[in-house]
């Protein structure tokens, strides 16, 4: 039996295809969170607060993704 080393889950195609997914979801949540700030009319605490958290979260995966394909975290 031959031993390999285990690379992890996001090598190769996967890790390129959500590093690209989450691109566009950063972008796209950068934009909802800042057009719904300017332009609601009714706009409530518990939504705005649930807009800045996704955002949020979406940004700190796209900047892990990113820092996964530098090589800083291994």
């Amino acid at each position: 039996m031959v031993y390999t080393i285990y690379n992890g889950v996001l090598t190769g195609g996967w890790l390129t295809f959500f590093l690209v997914l989450f691109s566009i979801l950063t972008v796209a949540s950068i934009i909802w969170l800042l057009l719904y700030i300017e332009m609601s009319q009714r706009r409530t605490w518990k939504l705005t607060t649930l807009i800045v958290v996704i955002t949020s979260l979406v940004t700190a995966f796209e900047v892990q993704l990113i820092l996964l394909v530098l090589g800083v975290i291994i």
